[in-house]
């Protein structure tokens, strides 16, 4: 069996990301099993970072945005919509297993109805269509229900196929381009364990299972019935699964920038193939936000923000002049023509915090402030 350093587990997570060599928008999409979406932008830059084709209008063209793995927001290819569902076992009418949201069940298919009306329309964003259900009669105690900031019926909407996000950063509803084509729930994930251990292996199967969110059992159990022969190497001691060939010539950049919610991050629940551990809380706080972050030799050790022309990179720790010059230049040359000013700060430069506010979730996920 073989043995890979860290470093070349890195380069080879690197290679099958994209982020050596790129590809297509739609085949990096495809292949990385959606872009996580929590921040709007975090899909563009991902695209940014690995798409050869990629430009800054129409950078999301055949793409829309939907609740996908772990319940989480995800841009994903248009022809791939059934797919994502079907995964999710988001089958049948808005009637069948109807979570609910407070609201009533006869009164479901009726502003259903209203709302890809509207969304066809052009009225996409949550206030119009909002204004519009109200204009067409909706009764006052329905309106926080069906436009409920987490969810509601334009969530179960999207969840079935009805309504979708434009995958842009602007927040709007629209129709999907194409019928989703559906399939059985078990094919589907069978369908994304496989390209998990394409594009994301070698890796373990406890990997899989977070990535994806389904239990390690069903991940063992998928691979075996979907008959997929994963092939093995060892890092660390610890057994890694993969599908395909190594890349012999995959090496790892002096620098490396990843969006906010990278794929590359997310993939791993083990992700000692780039950060030390101490520095894990600085890629993901307690909330769980998953920053934009700057890989050195191979190692995470920064943050990056990009507001208007200036590029903020925030150091874990004290970096030498010549690793903050060729982060700086990797950043120049990620953001071509933007003209940006590169600058460096500490963990201590930064503003506190604001305190999280519990009141502000609904009453049903308020729980312990534990931890």
């Amino acid at each position: 069996m073989t043995s890979l350093t860290k470093k070349e587990l890195l380069a080879q997570s690197l290679a099958r990301h994209h982020v050596l060599q790129r590809a297509s928008r739609l085949q990096v999409v495809s292949d990385l099993c959606g872009l996580q979406a929590q921040f709007a932008t975090g899909p563009r830059e991902a695209l940014r970072i690995r798409a050869r084709d990629y430009a800054e209008d129409g950078w999301d063209r055949g793409l829309v945005k939907i609740w996908s793995h772990r319940g989480t927001i995800h841009v994903v290819p248009a022809s791939e919509l059934g797919l994502h569902l079907s995964a999710r076992g988001n089958t049948g009418s808005l009637t069948e297993a109807w979570y609910g949201w407070g609201i009533p069940l006869n009164e479901v298919e009726r502003w259903a109805d209203v709302i890809r009306e509207r969304a066809a329309a052009g009225m996409g964003e949550r206030e119009e269509l909002k204004r519009a259900c109200v204009a067409a009669g909706m009764a006052p105690e329905l309106v926080p229900r069906i436009f409920n900031g987490w969810g509601g019926l334009l969530k179960e909407m999207c969840d079935r196929g009805m309504l979708v996000y434009e995958a842009g950063t602007s927040k709007r509803f629209t129709l999907p381009p194409e019928e989703p084509v559906w399939m059985p729930r078990d094919e589907a994930r069978a369908m994304f364990v496989r390209r998990y251990f394409e594009h994301f292996g070698p890796a373990t199967i406890a990997d899989c299972a977070a990535f994806l969110g389904y239990p390690s059992s069903e991940v063992a159990g998928l691979v075996r019935r979907a008959g997929l022969s994963l092939r093995r190497v060892t890092c660390d001691g610890i057994e890694l699964f993969y599908l395909g060939d190594l890349d012999s010539e995959a090496r790892v950049p002096g620098c490396v920038y990843l969006a906010g919610f990278d794929q590359l991050v997310l993939g791993y629940r083990n992700r000692s193939r780039f950060s030390r551990t101490e520095d894990l809380p600085h890629i993901t706080n307690r909330a769980g936000i998953v920053f934009p972050i700057v890989l050195y030799r191979g190692r995470a050790c920064a943050r990056w923000k990009l507001v208007g022309k200036r590029l903020s990179i925030t150091e874990f720790r004290p970096l030498s002049q010549t690793a903050r010059d060729a982060i700086a230049a990797r950043g120049r040359r990620l953001f071509a023509g933007r003209h940006i000013v590169v600058g460096f700060q500490t963990e201590a430069d930064l503003p506190a915090p604001k305190p999280f506010n519990l009141e502000t979730l609904p009453s049903a996920l308020r729980g312990s402030s534990e931890g």
